[in-house]
C-alpha cells in the first residue's frame, strides 16, 4: 500500500509540474503539448452475500490518479499526433475486501469481492497520422465502439481496458465511417498473472494481459453508414483469438416528433462461431451462439425513458461436444446485465442456460439539481424449464459541482430467485443464489 501511495504522490507532483511549467519544458520536436490530470477517489460498499462464504460486508476507498499528455505536430508535422497516459490505482483504507481467485466457490473468506487492484500502468501510448479524413493509429489505446456492447475501455474500472492496435479509420466516403484494426495486445484491470481456464478456455475476465503475434492477432472490422438521422446502419466482424468470431449488424436512429418530443430505437443481431485462431489454448473453443436485442426510447425536455429486450444463446451439447453460447468478453461487464455485477461472468464467458432480459430505464436531467437515473432488469434463462434468475434495480445520481469537479452516487440491488442456482448458469460450481446490494460514492476532478 505504501509503495502504491508513494507512486500516487509522485504522479501528483509530476502532474502539477506538467500543468504549471508546460511552456518552458516542451522540446523543440513537439509543436503543442496539452496535459491531462484526473483524480478519482471512490468509496465501494458490497454486502457479504455477494461472495459465497463471506462473513462481513466489504468496504474500500480506491483512488485513481491519471496523467496524460496530448502531443500535436510531432517534428512540426501537421496531422502527426501522440498521446501518453499513466494510471495509478491505490487503496486509501485498510483492505476490507477480497480480490482475485482466493475465494472461489464455497471456500470461506471474510470479505466479499471488490475489483480494482492497486497497480500502476501505462494505459495509453499511441501515435496517429491524419491526412484528409483518414487516420492511421499505432500503439496502446482505448477502443469504444457503438454503445460499448461488444468492445469497450471499461472506464468504470479504476484501471481501464486498453488495446495495442495497428489500425486505420477512414471517413473519406460521405456518410461512411470505417475502422480496420489488428490487435496485438489487450490490457485489463485484473491482477497481473491471473490467467485462468474454465469451460470457455481463456477466462478474459480474470486475465490482466494478453499478447498476440501478427499471425495470431485478433482483428476488428467496423463500419457505420448514416442514411439519415433516423437510420444508421452498422456492420461489424470481431475476430477475437482464443474467444470467438462475432459477425453482426444493427440499425439505430433518432426521430424528432416535435420541438419537445423525440424517439430513438435500436435493433441488432449478431452470431458467433469458433475463433479463427488460438494462442493460449491447446484447441480452439467450440462456439455456436447468437445474440439479438431491440429497444425504443423517448425524450421530452430533461425526461427520457427506454424499454428493451435482449437474448444470449445457451450452451449446446450434441454428440458429446459442448458448444459455448454467446459472450462478450471485451465489453465493460459493469455496464450491462446490471451494476451489481452478479451476471458479469456470463457476460464474459457465456450463459450456460442462456439469458433473456427485459430492462426499463428512466432518466431526468436538470441543470441545477443534477441527473437522476433508474434502471430495472428482469433476468430469465433461455433454456426451457430453468426459470428466472431474479431482477435488479439500479439507481444513480450525478452532478457537476464545478466545471472540473463532479459527484456520483449510485446503488445496485439484485433480488435473486432462491429456487435455482445462478452460478450453474455461469459455468462455475453450483451454490445458492443470494440477494446482493452495492453502493458507490465517487468524486472526479479533471484538469
Amino acid at each position: 500500500m505504501r509503495k502504491s501511495l508513494a507512486a500516487a504522490g509522485l504522479l501528483a507532483v509530476i502532474g502539477y509540474g506538467m500543468v504549471s511549467d508546460v511552456k518552458a519544458e516542451v522540446p523543440t520536436f513537439i509543436g503543442d503539448l496539452k496535459p491531462e490530470f484526473e483524480l478519482r477517489p471512490r468509496f465501494d460498499w458490497t454486502s457479504k452475500k455477494a461472495t459465497p462464504g463471506a462473513t462481513e460486508d466489504a468496504t474500500a476507498l480506491i483512488t485513481r490518479i491519471r496523467l496524460g499528455a496530448h502531443i500535436d505536430k510531432i517534428f512540426q508535422v501537421n496531422g502527426l499526433k501522440g498521446y501518453v497516459e499513466l494510471n495509478d490505482v491505490s487503496d486509501l483504507l485498510d483492505k476490507k475486501r477480497t480480490y482475485g481467485n482466493v475465494c472461489p466457490g464455497n471456500v470461506e473468506c471474510k470479505y466479499p469481492f471488490i475489483a480494482d487492484p492497486s497497480v500502476t500502468r501505462l494505459t495509453e501510448a499511441k501515435i496517429s497520422y491524419t491526412w484528409g479524413k483518414t487516420t492511421l493509429i499505432l500503439g496502446r489505446t482505448r477502443v469504444n465502439l457503438d454503445d460499448q456492447r461488444f468492445i469497450s475501455d471499461a472506464n468504470w474500472r479504476q484501471t481501464p481496458q486498453t488495446f495495442g492496435i495497428v489500425g486505420i479509420n477512414s471517413k473519406e466516403i460521405p456518410n461512411l465511417d470505417l475502422l480496420v484494426a489488428m490487435v496485438y495486445e489487450r490490457k485489463w484491470w485484473a491482477q497481473d498473472g491471473l490467467i485462468a481456464a474454465n469451460l470457455t478456455g481463456v477466462n478474459f475476465a480474470n486475465t490482466s494481459s494478453l499478447d498476440w503475434s501478427f499471425d495470431k492477432a485478433p482483428w476488428i472490422f467496423h463500419g457505420t453508414y448514416t442514411v439519415a438521422p433516423l437510420l444508421k446502419l452498422t456492420g461489424y466482424a470481431y475476430l477475437i483469438t482464443d474467444a470467438s468470431n462475432t459477425y453482426g449488424i444493427n440499425a439505430r436512429g433518432d426521430i424528432k416528433a416535435s420541438d419537445i418530443l423525440s424517439f430513438n430505437y435500436l435493433a441488432e443481431y449478431a452470431t458467433q462461431t469458433d475463433p479463427y485462431e488460438r494462442k493460449y489454448l491447446p484447441t480452439k473453443p467450440k462456439v455456436d451462439g447468437d445474440f439479438w436485442r431491440v429497444y425504443v426510447g423517448a425524450t421530452s425536455g430533461g425526461l427520457s425513458g427506454r424499454i428493451g429486450y435482449y437474448e444470449f444463446s445457451e450452451y449446446k451439447t450434441s454428440g458429446g461436444i459442448t458448444k459455448r453460447g454467446f459472450s462478450t468478453p471485451l465489453t465493460t461487464y459493469h455496464g450491462f446485465e446490471g451494476w451489481a455485477d452478479v451476471l458479469a461472468a456470463g457476460t464474459a464467458n457465456g450463459f450456460y442456460y442462456g439469458l433473456k432480459a427485459w430492462h426499463l430505464a428512466v432518466s431526468y436531467k436538470h441543470k441545477e439539481y443534477g441527473n437522476f437515473d433508474f434502471i430495472y432488469y428482469k433476468f430469465d434463462s433461455k433454456t426451457g424449464g430453468k426459470g428466472s434468475y431474479g431482477d435488479e434495480i439500479d439507481l444513480q445520481y450525478t452532478k457537476n459541482l464545478t466545471k472540473k469537479l463532479s459527484l456520483l452516487a449510485k446503488a445496485a440491488f439484485y433480488n435473486a430467485d432462491k429456487s435455482i442456482s445462478l452460478n450453474q448458469n455461469l459455468g462455475v460450481p453450483s451454490s445458492p443464489s443470494s440477494d446482493v446490494s452495492k453502493y458507490w460514492l465517487q468524486l472526479t476532478y479533471r484538469y
